[in-house]
């Protein structure tokens, strides 16, 4: 399953792929980030979510530019209750290599607390692996 989301300019800005082998679904996200093409993308996420039973999430933020703060809010309040309603267990986020897409994806992590398992990640290798002993421990527990 793969679905593509594309600007008003017809410019794909997040790719989300349900990685059925590895059991994660992925998210690369690209370009600069408004908050409604944010909003849009993330409910779309949510529904690959509800679509899959999947419950662990690759977020690549390799090719963001600048910051995306301003969907935070609605990232708080309305998508991480839906995503742990449909059962979110580890999000591993990939972050932008600018300083802006850094500081947004932080204050993401300082909401999120503990609701569900967070980390940052500069390199996609470790993120995978992170997500991948995460589901080898579910399985055997």
């Amino acid at each position: 399953m793969k679905r593509e989301l594309r600007t008003s300019f017809d410019k794909i800005y997040l790719t989300i792929e349900y990685d059925e082998a590895s059991g994660w679904i992925y998210n690369n996200w690209q370009g600069v980030l408004p908050s409604d093409t944010v909003i849009r993308g993330a409910a779309e996420v949510l529904e690959v979510m509800r679509a899959t039973g999947c419950h662990y999430l690759l977020n690549d933020n390799r090719l963001v530019v600048g910051s995306w703060n301003q969907a935070n809010d609605w990232i708080e309040q309305q998508w991480m209750p839906q995503a742990l309603a449909l059962g979110l267990r580890r999000f591993a986020h990939v972050v932008s290599p600018g300083t802006f897409g850094r500081a947004s994806v932080e204050e993401m992590l300082r909401r999120v607390d503990d609701r569900f398992e967070m980390h940052l990640f500069q390199d996609i290798d470790a993120a995978r692996q992170w997500l991948h002993a995460a589901k080898v421990a579910h399985q055997t527990a």
